[in-house]
């Protein structure tokens, strides 16, 4: 019996021992992924969890509320009861950029989308919404839709209601070559549609179907003192309607923007000068209808010709209070002087950043218009409040 009791208390105490080392040993705990700051690319970016690849999540979310076309000759918002004198505007944006370093350079995807809300026709009727943006970049490569390669300057006032028309968005493929120093040089193939090539010439005459983009070169330069840029186009216009000819367009220009820290910190000027022969567009892009008409035999296209200017300043006044003005000309020449149009617009915004990322403003901005040949002329004035935010 004590043999038997002897053997019973030695098995415990072996199995409180064995008990005892097992929970001193160690636990290998879950893996977890942790979101680890990429600060290669600047702020806010961080790497997609078991990747390589660097990620900045933004956007913005905008309210207008805009009084339309008032105090101006002739028919206007405020002429009948019918019209739509306010105008008020929601829109909220989304903005994704990822970027990868490869042995082929940097592989980049950006998107910005854009969703909008309205009470009336302002922009749009009811609502949209609208691909802003949406490219990939791999070395100097550019494929899919963004800004058109011959724009740089697009003005220092939001052009919230009018519009400035020097910020066209084009499907493109495009390649760059830096120099150094801040020197760079483009081309991009366009799509010769959309803003600035709508779907009819002046007189009615239709435009025929894409079949060559237009040709886009730029010479660029950034470096302290701001950027300048030197571009031209060359692009087809085509009516759909047979026998009728097709003409060339193309058109040339210069633009730059200077800061101004002698004035006050995010000072800067902007200017801008382009000359268009069938390639109006490229001038403001609100009349690319302007680009051609037909001729007096009706056997084909005459390019209309024109040119214009623009120029603008932002200065802050206080590190959180900033105006913008800005004022812009453009003259088209096109056959019968019926066509023919001289235009001047002016934009004033008045801004508040009371918080990093907020702005709280408003802008008026006023439009003149003066046809040829006895056309009635057309004048536009409007004022829009604003609060947005972006992040």
């Amino acid at each position: 019996m004590k043999l038997f009791k002897g053997m019973m208390l030695g098995a415990a105490a072996v199995a409180t021992a064995t008990t005892a080392q097992a929970a001193d040993l160690p636990v290998a705990p879950e893996p977890v992924d942790y979101v680890r700051i990429c600060d290669a690319y600047g702020a806010r970016f961080f790497y997609i969890p078991g990747t390589e690849t660097c990620l900045r999540v933004g956007g913005r979310v905008r309210a207008d509320y805009g009084i339309s076309d008032f105090g101006n000759d002739g028919p206007n918002a405020w002429d009948s009861k019918a019209d739509d004198s306010l105008r008020f505007r929601a829109r909220g944006y989304i903005r994704l950029d990822a970027r990868t370093q490869t042995e082929f350079g940097l592989l980049r995807t950006y998107t910005d989308v854009w969703f909008t809300s309205n009470n009336s026709n302002f922009g749009s009727a009811g609502g949209n919404t609208e691909l802003w943006d949406a490219f990939v970049q791999l070395g100097g490569f550019t494929f899919g839709r963004t800004g058109s390669f011959f724009d740089y300057w697009t003005g220092e006032s939001w052009g919230s209601r009018i519009g400035q028309g020097l910020d066209s968005r084009a499907n493109l493929a495009a390649y760059t070559a830096t120099f150094g120093n801040g020197l760079s040089a483009s081309v991009s193939l366009e799509s010769n549609t959309g803003e600035r090539s709508p779907s009819t010439y002046i007189g009615g005459y239709s435009r025929g179907g894409f079949r060559y983009p237009a040709l886009v070169a730029n010479v660029n330069v950034v470096q302290g003192w701001g950027g300048a840029q030197l571009m031209g186009v060359v692009k087809a216009n085509r009516a759909s309607t047979a026998p009728v000819d097709s003409e060339t367009g193309w058109a040339i220009g210069a633009s730059a923007r200077f800061n101004l820290p002698m004035l006050g910190s995010n000072t800067g000027l902007g200017l801008r000068a382009v000359y268009a022969d069938g390639a109006i567009g490229y001038i403001h892009e609100a009349y690319g209808s302007y680009d051609a008409t037909l001729n007096a035999a009706g056997t084909g296209l005459s390019n209309s010709t024109g040119w214009g200017v623009a120029a603008g300043i932002t200065h802050y006044w206080t590190p959180t209070i900033y105006t913008a003005v800005q004022g812009q000309y453009w003259d088209i020449d096109a056959l019968n002087n019926v066509n023919d149009l001289s235009a001047w617009s002016a934009h004033a915004t008045l801004g508040w950043t009371p918080v990093s990322g907020l702005v709280i403003g408003t802008e008026f901005e006023y439009r003149d218009e003066d046809f040829g040949g006895g056309a009635t002329d057309n004048q536009d004035m409007t004022v829009t409040f604003r609060v947005q935010r972006t992040f």
